[in-house]
């Protein structure tokens, strides 16, 4: 079994181990034992190399993990340097790394960690490349990574959510049928990307290169800050939620006007097919003139500034409770509410019957199935359903 492995995985490993000095400069970054020469060198390859992103924040996530310095996790090390020795990898360790209790036992682990996350990586690829040559990969994929020209663009489906590491180490956690892309001079000058769905942003400050996020109708300037931005192309208003920090947004169509978020505050601005016939002037002074047009008799707000919501129960945040696994909604419309659970489970609805649509309803689903979320929402509201294969089909009862 282990001859077969090795034969399997060693042209594998071969070509993961091209990328060395990516995962060299990694391993001394997470150690604390690089330079500001060898930060930047690191910089520059994971802008030139963007399929690394998803597998290098695996690694740190790894690096991250409590590891007990016991008998056991000795052991544990020696066995698999064996085993990496006999797929015909060697992981060099430094003489003073050997023994317990030394100074260099933080360097055996970050060769542990880097070379056993390699190993899991390499065959992961292995596994990845087979369900390409079966035509199955974009069924199984969670995202898509893609680089041609001077971009790089990182997808997810429907039903899916990831965590990604930008060049300069900034972390992002993409939703849902969100899609991130940046140019390869990322970094160089400002650190621009372009969002169209949603995602969580902790930016590393840098006050020499701003970072700034595009989206269909605001532009969001940063220096170093956390918060979240959903902008979904078939919804009516995107919105920018600030957790700590500053940022600056500014409107696509009225770039002298400006709004500065402070922490805890919520900016909700209509999408710009909504934007693009309003003509007034001092609309963001006033932040409550009425939509054009209006929705169904209601007067809603086209730019629009409060504080975040949070669950009573729990202070869960509602507009970044995705990150913890939790779909909140609360007086949404069972249309708007389908939208998400789309997103969220990766299925199709629609409405056979029109009256439905308009029905309000609050809730949370957190490890609920889709049948179960059904049976949950036919509590508060009757309605009848049927499902064939991926799309469900929502009638009057």
């Amino acid at each position: 079994m282990l001859v077969l492995l090795s034969l399997v995985t060693r042209p594998l490993l071969t070509d993961c181990m091209q990328n060395n000095t990516i995962w060299e400069l990694i391993a001394k970054k997470l150690a604390g034992e690089a330079t500001p020469q060898e930060l930047v060198e690191l910089e520059i390859l994971l802008r030139d190399n963007p399929d690394m992103h998803y597998p290098i924040q695996t690694v740190a996530d790894l690096w991250h993990h409590p590891t007990p310095d016991t008998e056991d996790a000795h052991a544990a090390f020696a066995a698999h340097a064996e085993r990496m020795k006999q797929l015909g990898v060697s992981l060099e360790i430094p003489a003073e790394a050997v023994s317990k209790g030394q100074p260099g036992a933080r360097s055996k682990r970050k060769y542990l960690v880097v070379s056993s996350a390699l190993l899991v990586l390499c065959l992961l690829g292995y596994q990845y490349r087979s369900l390409v040559s079966a035509g199955a990969a974009e069924k199984q994929a969670a995202e898509r990574m893609v680089a041609s020209g001077d971009k790089s663009e990182i997808s997810t489906r429907y039903g899916s959510r990831t965590k990604l590491l930008l060049p300069d180490s900034t972390q992002v956690w993409l939703n849902s049928g969100s899609k991130l892309s940046y140019d390869k001079t990322y970094g160089n000058g400002t650190r621009e990307v372009t969002l169209s769905g949603e995602a969580y942003f902790d930016v590393v400050k840098n006050p020499a290169h701003p970072f700034v996020i595009h989206t269909s109708s605001i532009n969001i300037k940063v220096l170093g800050t956390a918060f979240n931005v959903k902008s979904f192309p078939n919804e009516k208003n995107t919105e920018t939620s600030l957790i700590r920090g500053s940022i600056e947004v500014t409107f696509k169509n009225r770039p002298a006007e400006k709004i500065i978020l402070k922490p805890n505050e919520k900016l909700v601005t209509a999408n710009e097919e909504l934007l693009k016939d309003s003509t007034q002037k001092g609309l963001l002074a006033e932040k409550t003139k009425p939509l054009l047009p209006k929705s169904q008799g209601r007067q809603e707000p086209l730019v629009l500034v409060s504080h975040l919501t949070y669950e009573p129960h729990d202070s869960t945040v509602v507009e970044t409770s995705w990150m913890d696994n939790k779909l909140i909604f609360r007086s949404e419309t069972f249309d708007e509410l389908a939208i998400k659970m789309e997103r969220w489970y990766g299925i199709s609805i629609r409405f056979a019957d029109e009256g439905i649509k308009p029905r309000r309803l609050t809730g949370v689903f957190e490890n609920e199935s889709l049948q179960q979320a059904l049976k949950a929402l036919q509590l508060i509201t009757p309605f009848s359903y049927k499902m064939n294969k991926s799309e469900v089909i929502i009638s009057s009862k």
